[in-house]
C-alpha cells in the first residue's frame, strides 16, 4: 500500500485550492512513515480534472468543491464512477443541502468551508484507517485442505461458495470453480466471520462485493451468475444495502 496518495483537488476558488493543498502537504510531510511527498493534481476546472484522469492517471483520493460554474462535483464525481473510480471522494461545502446527492456517488465524507485543519486532518486519518483494512482484507485468504489437495483462497477472489450433494463448490472472479468433498458448515464460519460474506440461501454463501444487483427472490452476481433467496434468508437485501452503504456507496 502506498503511504503517500496520488490526490485530486477541484476547486474554482484558487484560494481554497491553495489553503486544501497547504493542508494536505502539511498532513502528509509530519507522517515519520511517509516515504515521499504526497502528489497533489489542483485543478479549478472539472472537465480539466476529468481529462487529466481519463489519461490514465491513478487516484487515491479526490477532495470535490461541490459549487462549480461548469460542472458541480457532485456531477463531476458521477463521472468518475462511470469511468471506474474506485477510491475516495470528499467533498468541500458551505452547506448540508447536498448530502443525498453526494450519497448517490458514494462520497466516504465531506467538509464544511471554510475548511479547518482538525477536520481535514480527521478524515484523512480515517481514510488512511480504511486503505489498510482494505488492504489486510485484500490479502486475507481461507485455507482449504483435503485428500486431494491443499489451498489457500484469497477471500476477494471468491463469487460464491456453494453446496450441492455431498460436493463444495467455490465459484471464482476469474470463471474457475473448485470443486471438493466438504460440507459448508466447515467453512461458514470463517467466511461469515469477514464481514463481506453473507447467505442468501442455506446452501449458499456469495460475497457482497461481487453483487450487482438484487431482484425479488434472485441475487445477481457481477459475473452474470444468479443466485435464488430463499425464505429463510429474506433479511439478505437488508444487509447487502448495509453492506454496500459502509463500502462507500452502491455499485
Amino acid at each position: 500500500m502506498n503511504d503517500s496518495p496520488e490526490i485530486i483537488l477541484l476547486d474554482d476558488d484558487p484560494r481554497e485550492l491553495g489553503k486544501i493543498s497547504r493542508l494536505v502537504s502539511a498532513y502528509y510531510a509530519a507522517k515519520p512513515h511517509t516515504r515521499s511527498s504526497v502528489n497533489l493534481h489542483q485543478f479549478r476546472a472539472g472537465s480539466a480534472a476529468l481529462e487529466f484522469f481519463e489519461s490514465g492517471a491513478a487516484v487515491d483520493i479526490a477532495f470535490l468543491d461541490i459549487i462549480m460554474p461548469e460542472m458541480s462535483g457532485v456531477q463531476f464525481a458521477g463521472k468518475l464512477r462511470d469511468n471506474g473510480y474506485k477510491g475516495y471522494i470528499v467533498f468541500l461545502t458551505t452547506t448540508n443541502d447536498f448530502a443525498s446527492e453526494s450519497f448517490m456517488v458514494g462520497a466516504f465524507s465531506y467538509l464544511l468551508k471554510p475548511v479547518q485543519k482538525e477536520q481535514l486532518f480527521g478524515v484523512l486519518k480515517k481514510i488512511e484507517e480504511d486503505r489498510l483494512k482494505k488492504h489486510i482484507e485484500d490479502s486475507t485468504a481461507i485455507f482449504i485442505s483435503t485428500r486431494q489437495f491443499s489451498r489457500n483462497i484469497l477471500l476477494r477472489e471468491i463469487v460464491c461458495v456453494e453446496i450441492m450433494g455431498r460436493k463444495l463448490f467455490f465459484h471464482l472472479i476469474d470463471n474457475d470453480t473448485i470443486s471438493f468433498n466438504k460440507a459448508l458448515k466447515e467453512i461458514a464460519p470463517q467466511l461469515l466471520a469477514d464481514g463481506r460474506f453473507s447467505h442468501c440461501h442455506n446452501s449458499i454463501i456469495v460475497n457482497m462485493d461481487q453483487v450487482g444487483n438484487i431482484r425479488e427472490n434472485d441475487t445477481i452476481m457481477k459475473n452474470g451468475s444468479v443466485y435464488p433467496i430463499s425464505r429463510r434468508f429474506r433479511d439478505f437485501k437488508s444487509r447487502y444495502i448495509a453492506w454496500a452503504l459502509k463500502r462507500g456507496g452502491m455499485t
